[in-house]
């Protein structure tokens, strides 16, 4: 199998396993609404974000460490030295952490934005499951990448399927068929987490062994560790407002502030839709600018990726903010809807998550030229001041606005991080990007949806099918998919060219693995889908061409 269709292939299978785990998961948010209070739903949805801090600081960089030590040929030769000194770090660690948890249980809780037990806070065996669930998902984080390293996607998917259908399975019969608490949404993800780990045993037999260098484990620490930062901040940009929001004491009349996470927490994840393409580009993305960063047309080729996929955004961003209404409220059997009407009052953050994802689309955009440059130490400078503005506005916006600051607080922390890679992106690789038509199209849909917007007598279905067919239409009159687009980004690199190559520059895939790994927006975006229960492989997975790997490393979900 040549190299294009080994990446090829690897992308549809590493692809599919994260987009179809994240809808899979996203189907239990209905489930949620309909079976949950929205304080009750509060309370999960904080939890969750707090996990998504803490499998950072729980794996601290060795994910990517491991890539980077374990491939190549040295690396080969001795993976059973560095996969047992990571195996068994980690599992030091976590252990410790674990205990901390049991024995100060209110560490969950000052996490998590939760207060203590006399005010309603986690019940002490909810916080031992939460315990157990981050160790247990620590323990798989190697064996997986592990996986990704000897190139068995299929292995990788399977497993990460089964641990979803055991997770999705034990929350409708624990809690529809057994009329199970808030608890059971934890011990499902418990055993799910415990049968993906089984799963993985195969990897552990073959080569875990009682061995531990400690020479290599201060390599891995000094590799891993600066990746730890940069994933805090993205995080942070993520969750901020949520932990904002748990402060407040009435966002609507009668409503608490963990009643305000529930509402948020739920219609939030209609923003899925918008994360779902943007995830998907990313996986074609970065091994696209790998492949042909040598290109002789490249930048003006990746200007023209840009320009396509900012209007494909704001045409997702119209479909779904357009049918808000017309999508929570999708008849379901038993007279249901697909959000419980009780949590329709959240539903007008949806259009901010969308417009929140499409900002993280363009900093997955901006990022081609860090990578080719190798510059990859200002993605850190990015995350943080979007962390920055992400906290700053939750401050200033939450406390006045409700849920409506929060939805912006997260907009105002990814429109910053992208234009924060923009600018040190264009210092570092120049691109040439046609603003004029970016602009035209954003113009084009925010004009649509103001309309709409404003006429109350628009808020119908063929109304708003109608305004959709003026966006396609004002896309061609302003000439932004140009004939013979889609040939040209499908066709391979030119003949006798390295796109992906310097002179001299080799790097085993691990390396790229673990370069492109560092980005703290991967970062926190896979810590995010495994407290899913569905972390996406980062998309250097996929890198099947040798590419240069950055030498310095830089630094999207509850479950529920």
């Amino acid at each position: 199998m040549s190299r294009l269709k080994k990446l090829a292939s690897e992308t549809a299978v590493y692809g599919l396993s994260s987009i179809l785990g994240r809808v899979l998961n996203f189907l239990l948010t209905p489930f949620y609404t309909h079976v949950f209070a929205r304080e009750e739903y509060g309370v999960v949805g904080l939890v969750y974000a707090a996990f998504v801090f803490l499998n950072i600081v729980f794996t601290y960089g060795f994910e990517s460490a491991y890539l980077k030590y374990a491939a190549g040929p040295e690396g080969r030769a001795r993976v059973e030295t560095v996969f047992s000194t990571a195996t068994l770090s980690l599992l030091a660690t976590s252990a410790a952490l674990g205990l901390l948890f049991a024995l100060a249980p209110g560490t969950l809780g000052f996490v998590s934005g939760v207060a203590g037990a006399e005010g309603g806070g986690i019940p002490y065996r909810i916080v031992l499951i939460a315990a157990g669930i981050l160790v247990l998902d620590t323990l798989a984080v190697v064996p997986f990448a592990e996986l990704r390293l000897a190139g068995r996607p299929w292995a990788f998917a399977s497993a990460r399927f089964a641990g979803i259908a055991v997770n999705i399975g034990l929350n409708v019969w624990l809690i529809a068929g057994l009329g199970r608490g808030v608890e059971a949404v934890f011990e499902a993800n418990l055993v799910s987490s415990a049968v993906t780990l089984l799963l993985l045993a195969p990897v552990y037999a073959r080569l875990l062994r009682p061995r531990f260098d400690g020479s290599l484990w201060r390599e891995l620490m000094r590799f891993g560790l600066p990746f730890v930062p940069g994933g805090l901040g993205y995080a942070v940009t993520e969750r901020a407002s949520l932990f904002g929001l748990e402060s407040l004491t009435a966002i609507t009349p009668g409503a608490t502030g963990r009643e305000a996470v529930g509402l948020f927490n739920a219609t939030w994840k209609l923003g899925v839709f918008m994360m779902l393409v943007v995830q998907m580009f990313r996986f074609a993305w970065q091994p696209f600018f790998l492949q042909h960063a040598r290109d002789a047309d490249a930048r003006p080729l990746f200007a023209r990726v840009f320009t396509i996929f900012n209007a494909a955004l704001v045409g997702f961003f119209l479909a779904v903010a357009l049918f808000t209404r017309e999508i929570a409220t999708f008849p379901l059997p038993g007279g249901r809807m697909l959000i419980a009407e009780s949590y329709h009052a959240g539903l007008v953050v949806v259009p901010l998550a969308l417009l929140a994802y499409a900002f993280q689309g363009w900093y997955y955009a901006f990022s081609a030229g860090l990578y080719i440059e190798k510059q990859t130490r200002y993605f850190v400078h990015a995350t943080f001041a979007g962390s920055v503005a992400a906290v700053v506005a939750t401050f200033a916006l939450v406390p006045r606005y409700g849920l409506v600051g929060a939805g912006w607080a997260n907009v105002a922390g990814y429109a910053l991080m992208a234009a924060a890679l923009y600018g040190y992106a264009q210092r570092a690789y120049r691109i040439p990007f046609d603003w004029a038509r970016v602009g035209a199209t954003v113009a084009l849909g925010a004009g649509l949806y103001g309309l709409w917007y404003a006429l109350p007598a628009l808020d119908r279905w063929w109304a708003e099918a109608l305004l959709l067919a003026g966006y396609a239409a004002g896309l061609a009159l302003l000439g932004v998919v140009p004939r013979g687009i889609a040939g040209r980004l499908a066709r391979k690199p030119a003949r006798g060219v390295e796109p992906s190559r310097e002179p001299g520059a080799k790097a085993s895939t691990g390396e790229q693995m673990a370069a492109l790994e560092g980005d703290p927006a991967t970062l926190a975006a896979a810590e995010g889908a495994r407290a899913e229960g569905s972390a996406s492989a980062p998309p250097a997975a996929r890198a099947a061409n040798p590419v240069p790997a950055p030498p310095e490393p830089p630094g999207g979900a509850p479950k529920a």
